[in-house]
């Protein structure tokens, strides 16, 4: 059976709170087993473990927490052992403009790194007409985190599921 590990960096709640919603989502998806574990229960050699790794951060001066930066670089002592599995990005900011896209690409850039196979956020079809946090690159939700930034959560959890179902 396929397995994902999502986790996050949080210092509020809010960023483990769209993780909480991305894993309900993955969830829903047949074939594949979730984790959703808090960020310092995970080292990088528990990666190995996982077909699909989603990894989420609060914004913090247009780039990712510090914490998750550490976290990325250990990862360098399991390299070669992440070719060809899934990732996707997250992230929170306080604000519209506050660099969620170059947060979520520090991300994405470690993932392609190790040679994985990076899932982005496809925006809704345009006739749901519907504001859409996500964007291309990954899952990213501004202010205070509404209804729909964690339905959004789910159907990100539910799309890269999809994906990790699809390709083991």
């Amino acid at each position: 059976m396929a397995s994902i590990l999502v986790t996050c960096y949080s210092r509020t709640g809010k960023t483990k709170k769209l993780a909480a919603s991305i894993g309900k989502g993955a969830k829903e998806v047949l074939g594949v087993d979730v984790d959703v574990l808090p960020f310092n229960r995970v080292t990088a050699s528990d990666l190995v473990r996982y077909d699909g790794i989603i990894l989420g951060s609060p914004v913090y001066f247009g780039g990712i927490a510090a914490e998750l930066k550490e976290f990325i670089d250990e990862t360098t002592f399991v390299r070669g052992k992440l070719v060809g599995k899934v990732g996707a990005a997250f992230t929170t900011a306080g604000d519209r403009t506050g660099g969620k896209e170059t947060a979520i690409l520090s991300i994405v850039q470690a993932m392609l790194i190790h040679g994985m196979i990076v899932v982005g956020d496809p925006i809704a079809d345009e006739s749901s007409n519907e504001e859409h946090n996500g964007g291309h690159y990954g899952l990213a939700a501004d202010g205070q985190l509404t209804e729909h930034d964690l339905l959004q959560a789910e159907y990100f959890g539910r799309y890269v599921a999809s994906v990790v179902a699809r390709m083991c």
